[in-house]
């Protein structure tokens, strides 16, 4: 039978693998710093960091069931150098902080979450698929664009004796609660999860009372803990136990709130934590949270919104008065640091060798600090002969002292003894022990706030919408319901980037199912990418849920699935389909022998493919040099042989033997017409001659035809596509209707004009419609401009980007918080970021990078990756690379500027705006066709809703050996009213060649 014990417990530590900390935060350092403090249960910290598991399975072994102790070998040695009387035995505990950086309810959230487990390897699976998830391998406390939500699901998945404790709950940049990023009830954050929450960490600038004002959180146990970044800061904030001495003893005594299994906290006075006041820290603006309420949360120095703190946040949920004391409540206890109060006898910092010297005798005298500090006899405390120790801690036992609220990053200070005091105590006249003068410019401002004239304050930007034209179908421009009640006439839309392409292509749908009461399955929609075509389901399933599922069986689809569906349906098709990979391989071997090279052969046959010919008819049509036909034609008909012996054809020969079927039986291609009387079309200017026949097939006389696109952005000619196809529309269908799309409702207005001179050049009399934003339209009041931005290298560049996604993300830690002046109008998560290339391997820099800042990204490489152990049948036709993102998931997109097309992100940062990367040559000096490389850019710029920046850099690694780079000539067309030009100062630090180890205390 296990016996009870009384002890204490410091359970959210990291390790010397997470930012900001002590070079020898390691197993060892928290041993001895845990017995010198009177810690009988440390967390490990950080068990995500694969160096760290590795080191905790090294050095430990298991005790009590669910802990862990120190291997005896190591022990034996470390319990030489602590003090005899604060030798006692400690246990570790499996614990890991990560932070979630999310959007949930249309707003970023930032928490940080603790989670525990009893096994190593219960960790290492939970590890395994974090990893899956995320980037786990460049910080102790990983980064992750994931909803804390799902995340305690994906805990409980993996182990449910596991526990999840949101960290300090409070604290404004990266919590729960708090007032930058949080939510106001546990339920908002954890959904139908929340009853897994049953305790919370109250942090440093909060207490018990604090929480107890809040009636929604006592059904939690709160637990206080120091967050340790270095030994000697373990057991500021401590928890106390009384339980059986085991992980499972722990999380019991907490689930049930057993309050004669857990008493509860032992804190530091929540005034002296980092966020307790409201305030600006570079200002040097401290106030309460009436003082801010009074000048509605501005600062009164630099005119931006202040960092409301703790107090403010618990007064604004707080349905108590302050004081109130609930029935049934944990114990507390409130101390000063020996640390800090020895620093205030003797004058000196903290970590100075006086007050080490001083802490050192009095754990050597008296034994464990927690112990020194509440429950050591003041008789006991004065034998240890420290000058005014014993008359300290009695004053903090009283809570007679003084306290300097901390703000915005800053700690608070503490004031034991004021100066006449501490004269009197000593006897003496000296300036040894009296309290030294504050510099008044230093001192923090806590009374009387300046008047601040609304003038001077910058209030966040809310762009309003005009107005919006009266239309008869609901949110609809007057275009836009034109479309949808066009009818038995083929209809072209031509549509700009942002114009609610998609959305009208849906709503006619939708309209003809409800209102003309067309039997959806007489519909077909294609597209080009599995994305585009789940979207459009979605969209017309969310617009008919209140249909019956009948009536919403439309056939949406990409070109290539089509065809699939058909060849299986009509034909006794059986064979399977060659991914990309299989299909490369086997043009190699086709290629075996030859003087061609595979990439050139495979290109040539998939273009001619595309333009319905086999092999049996080419005759290079033009694409290579006389003497290589019969080369390239040998190896055609080679790689069909491979592909028919392995049962297998490729993506195009699904659309071919479609096309061909259709041709040669009539009977079915009028069964297929009957079938499907309304044909949708998305992204018209990008198909090739093959779907352009397809499509022509299907929709007969076009009579029930609706193609959608937008001439600029055809971008693909390199396989096979031709913008010619829409421009033919009215002489296929001489009955056909036109209309154009060119309200804009994604980008600035800055972003369009800067896209539209562009494409039109210096072509003054271009017929081009401008596209017009429904954004911020009166230019007397926009601000934004496109950022140029240049760097040194490629590095430089990634370096560059990387930061300023972490400072528009308002900060990944709360170093980078306190280390740059955030002041956002709006706020963004990972997701809303873009990094396009137009090359894949400027990808590379990007992704070392990004890893090693932790930074949440996706990108072709990884994901492809990831993507092989997926369902056969959903690989088989994934053929664009866009296809390969997971676009719910919180990261940076890394991507190449065509997978970019259709998407849309707030930010958008094009990389690599240089010759012979925008316009592209692969010899460095031809450019195979100028217009689609610029509409290509075009493309890239108008991905962008809010901020468009355009990188280029001086020199960049280019196949081994650095070159100087020139500019973009693209850039030149963009007006200088509209650009902002910005240089990065990113310098490669030079490492030192050996690393300070820093001392324990």
């Amino acid at each position: 039978m296990s016996k009870k014990i009384k002890f204490i417990t410091d359970l959210h530590v990291h390790s010397k693998f997470s930012r900001a900390t002590a070079k020898n935060l390691d197993l060892e350092h928290l041993y001895m710093a845990a017995m010198i403090k009177g810690i009988s249960v440390v967390g490990t910290g950080d068990f995500t960091y694969p160096a760290w598991i590795a080191e905790i399975e090294e050095k430990l072994e298991p005790a009590e069931p669910g802990l862990f102790k120190l291997k005896h070998e190591l022990r034996y040695e470390l319990d030489k150098s602590v003090p005899k009387l604060c030798r006692n035995k400690v246990r570790f505990i499996l614990q890991c902080e990560i932070s979630n950086i999310y959007k949930k309810h249309d707003r970023v959230r930032k928490n940080h979450n603790l989670i525990f487990f009893p096994d190593i390897e219960i960790v290492k699976e939970f590890n395994s698929r974090l990893d899956k998830i995320g980037n786990i391998k460049s910080d102790g406390r990983p980064i992750l664009g994931l909803d804390a939500e799902n995340l305690l699901d994906l805990m409980l998945t993996v182990d449910d004796t596991g526990f999840f404790i949101p960290a300090h709950i409070w604290t404004p940049w990266f919590s729960m609660f708090g007032s930058k990023s949080g939510f106001d009830t546990i339920e908002e954050c954890f959904g139908s999860l929340s009853k897994h929450i049953f305790a919370a960490e109250t942090g440093l600038s909060s207490d018990l009372p604090m929480n107890f004002r809040v009636k929604n959180l006592d059904n939690l146990s709160f637990i206080s803990n120091s967050d340790a970044h270095s030994p000697r800061f373990l057991g500021r904030n401590a928890s106390v136990f009384n339980t059986d001495l085991s992980y499972f003893g722990i999380r019991e005594a907490l689930e049930k709130k057993d309050l004669n299994k857990y008493h509860g906290t032992i804190d530091m006075h929540p005034e002296l934590g980092k966020y307790h006041y409201d305030g600006h820290r570079k200002c040097n603006v401290c106030l309460n949270p009436v003082q801010s309420l009074e000048i509605d949360g501005i600062c009164p120095e630099c005119g931006k919104p202040l960092t409301l703190g703790v107090l403010n946040r618990v007064q604004k949920l707080a349905n108590r008065p302050e004081g109130f004391m609930p029935d049934n409540r944990h114990g507390y206890q409130t101390i000063v640091p020996l640390a800090d109060i020895l620093s205030e006898i003797f004058e000196v910092g903290p970590n100075t060798k006086k007050v080490n010297t001083n802490f050192n005798k009095a754990v050597e005298t008296l034994g464990p600090e927690l112990e020194v500090l509440l429950s050591k006899s003041i008789k006991e405390i004065e034998a240890a002969n420290i000058p005014l120790l014993a008359r300290a801690i009695g004053k903090m036992r009283k809570g007679m002292i003084k306290t300097s609220p901390g703000f915005d990053g800053e700690f608070g200070k503490v004031q034991i003894f004021d100066p006449e005091e501490k004269k009197m105590l000593k006897g003496e006249n000296q300036t040894l022990f009296s309290i030294k003068g504050v510099d008044e410019k230093k001192q923090s401002k806590t009374l009387a706030p300046k008047k601040v004239s609304k003038k001077n304050i910058t209030r966040p930007i809310v762009t309003k919408q005009v107005q919006k034209r009266k239309t008869q179908t609901k949110g609809l421009n007057k275009e836009q319901t034109k479309i949808i009640q066009t009818d038995g006439h083929p209809l072209i839309v031509e549509a700009g980037p942002g114009t609610g392409k998609t959305r009208t292509l849906t709503e006619k749908i939708a309209f003809l199912i409800s209102a003309k009461k067309i039997e959806s399955s007489y519909i077909l929609a294609l597209t080009f990418t599995n994305k585009a075509a789940n979207e459009m389901e979605q969209r017309l399933k969310k617009m008919m849920k209140n249909q019956t599922e009948q009536t919403v069986s439309v056939c949406t689809a990409t070109f290539h699935s089509f065809c699939l569906m058909i060849l299986k349906e009509y034909t006794s098709f059986e064979l399977e389909i060659a991914d990309n990979d299989t299909r490369e391989s086997l043009i190699k071997q086709a290629c075996k022998n030859k003087q061609i090279k595979p990439a050139k052969a495979d290109l040539i046959i998939q273009k001619e493919k595309q333009s319905l010919h086999s092999f049996a008819d080419y005759d290079a049509h033009g694409t290579t040099k006389a003497h290589e036909d019969q080369a390239i034609k040998g190896i055609w008909q080679k790689y069909q042989d491979l592909l028919s012996q392995q049962n297998l054809v490729d993506f195009e020969d699904l659309i071919l033997m479609t096309v061909n079927l259709l041709l040669e039986k009539n009977e079915l291609l009028l069964k297929l017409q009957r079938r499907f009387v309304y044909v949708f079309v998305d992204e018209y200017q990008d198909i090739n001659k093959a779907q352009y026949v397809l499509i022509k097939l299907i929709a007969g006389n076009g009579r029930n035809l609706m193609v959608i696109g937008d001439p600029d952005q055809s971008i693909y000619g390199f396989r096979g596509s031709d913008n010619k196809y829409f421009k033919q529309f009215a002489n296929d269908f001489p009955n056909s209707k036109k209309v154009t799309l060119n309200i804009n409702y994604r980008s600035t207005q800055t972003i369009l004009d800067a896209s539209f001179q562009l494409i039109t050049g210096s072509d003054k009399t271009s017929s081009k419609q401008q596209i017009f934003s429904v954004l911020n339209t009166d230019i007397s009041k926009r601000k934004e401009k496109i950022i140029i931005m240049e760097t040194a290298s490629d590095q430089a560049e990634a370096v560059a980007v990387g930061k300023m996604i972490e400072a528009l993300v308002g900060g990944t830690s709360f170093l980078s918080i306190e280390s740059q002046n955030i002041n956002m109008d709006k706020e963004y998560s990972f997701i809303d970021f873009a990094v396009l290339f137009r090359t894949k391997k400027q990808a590379l820099v990007f992704e070392k990078i990004f890893e090693k800042a932790n930074i949440p990204f996706q990108s072709l490489s990884k994901e492809k990756n990831n993507a092989l152990n997926k369902d056969k049948e959903l690989k088989e036709l994934w053929n664009h690379e866009q296809d390969f993102f997971k676009f719910e998931a919180e990261k940076v997109s890394l991507m190449s500027i065509h997978a970019s097309k259709g998407l849309e992100f707030p930010v958008v940062f094009v990389a690599g705006c240089e010759e012979t990367f925008i316009p592209f040559s692969k010899n460095g000096e031809t450019i195979e066709d100028i217009e689609e490389e610029k509409r290509l850019f075009y493309v890239a710029m108008t991905r962008a809703k809010d901020i468009l920046c355009l990188t280029h850099s001086k020199k960049r690694m280019i196949f081994g050996k650095t070159c100087e780079r020139k500019k973009s000539r693209f850039l030149s067309a963009i007006e200088d009213n509209i650009k902002q030009h910005q240089k990065s100062n990113y310098k490669k630090r030079i490492k030192p060649k050996t690393a300070e180890q820093l001392e324990l205390f």
